[in-house]
């Protein structure tokens, strides 16, 4: 077994790439249950802030704060996932099979608002294209694929996670 703090098992590396080409891509309704789960956990952090602020304009911006630390920080995580996607056994990657960087992981959560833009076209498209791919994953050039999540210490990986993510600014 490598020196890995990630691992719990032998069985996969977070860092290793993913062939692509023997993954099932994840279908729309996996996906959509995935975002459920990922709005509930978020909607409590925002509940809990957006009660405390008595300014409709600062509250109406929250969600989008609350998204922006959520979404990017874990899908670029050694995890490759949101926890809601994690739940449901799939992981988002680059068209190479690579894990996202930061910067990848947040172009797609701004390319998420142009797939919600005019009627959810952008998520719509899902199921029509050959690799599964919603609008943001095309402009990002990301693909969300079903495969078993490694079996990591959730808490290490998002620790070094956070780490890693504010030693960069």
């Amino acid at each position: 077994m490598q020196n890995n703090p990630y691992i719990q098992s032998t069985t996969v590396t977070p860092d290793q790439p993913v062939n692509i080409e023997t993954q099932q891509y994840s279908g729309f309704w996996r996906r959509l249950g995935a975002s459920i789960i990922d709005s509930i956990i978020i909607s409590l952090p925002g509940m809990l802030v957006g009660g405390s602020i008595s300014s409709f304009t600062v509250s109406i911006g929250m969600p989008a704060v609350i998204g922006f630390l959520y979404y990017p920080f874990f899908d670029s995580s050694a995890l490759k996932s949101t926890p809601g996607k994690a739940l449901l056994n799939m992981i988002v990657v680059t068209e190479k099979g690579e894990r996202l960087s930061f910067k990848a992981a947040a172009l797609r959560y701004f390319a998420s608002f142009l797939s919600a833009l005019i009627c959810y076209i952008g998520y719509f498209m899902q199921p029509f294209t050959k690799k599964r791919q919603t609008l943001h994953d095309i402009i990002a050039e990301v693909v969300v694929i079903d495969t078993e999540v490694p079996d990591l210490n959730y808490f290490t990986v998002w620790k070094d996670q956070f780490k890693s993510v504010f030693n960069k600014l």
